[in-house]
């Protein structure tokens, strides 16, 4: 195998954010799946969004997964049905996230749109951050009439995807004891 080392620094650049993305969340698990540096993981998100239940009821759920790819040439094409899979679960109800084929539509993806920048976008279309809400643009057209009568209920999950750190100063003042 030829080794592209542009490539190979891109590939390790997203590990290395990646990695700490998941590490500073409460909500990412990232999972390294294929290669040295990788090139494909698992993002899991455990969040809320909705699913579909059985008998047709829209139930929060709290488990995601998302397949990241990195084909040879994304550095110069990126096509957004090949780096992006949805996993499951498989009843999802997005009009973003297709329910009949492992589809995740989170908007155009420049070639070299970094790892860190997809995992955020996947995490404001699972907890309804981000909604497409016309039938003619979205992978779950049934669902657009659900979001547009339920937008009161969005973000589902209002968590960042980053847990916030705050810095507390204490200055002391003269006189104040």
């Amino acid at each position: 195998m030829i080794h592209d080392g542009v490539r190979d620094g891109f590939l390790t650049r997203q590990y290395e954010e990646g990695m700490a993305l998941a590490e500073s969340s409460d909500i990412l698990r990232l999972v390294p799946l294929d290669g040295t540096p990788p090139d494909r993981y698992a993002a899991e998100f455990h969040c809320a969004g909705l699913v579909r239940a059985p008998d047709g009821s829209v139930q929060e759920a709290g488990l995601f997964v998302v397949g990241v790819w990195f084909p040879s040439d994304y550095l110069r094409t990126a096509r957004p049905w090949q780096v992006l899979t949805w996993i499951g679960p498989h009843n999802i109800y997005h009009p973003n996230i297709s329910d009949r084929v492992p589809h995740i539509c989170v908007g155009p993806i420049a070639p070299g749109t970094a790892l860190v920048d997809l995992l955020y976008r996947c995490h404001d279309i699972i907890t309804f951050k981000r909604v497409t809400m016309r039938e003619d643009d979205a992978l779950n057209p049934f669902a657009c009439g659900y979001a547009r009568d339920n937008q009161r209920r969005f973000p589902i999950d209002p968590r960042p995807l980053k847990r916030q750190t705050h810095t507390l100063r204490i200055t002391r003042t003269a006189g104040v004891v």
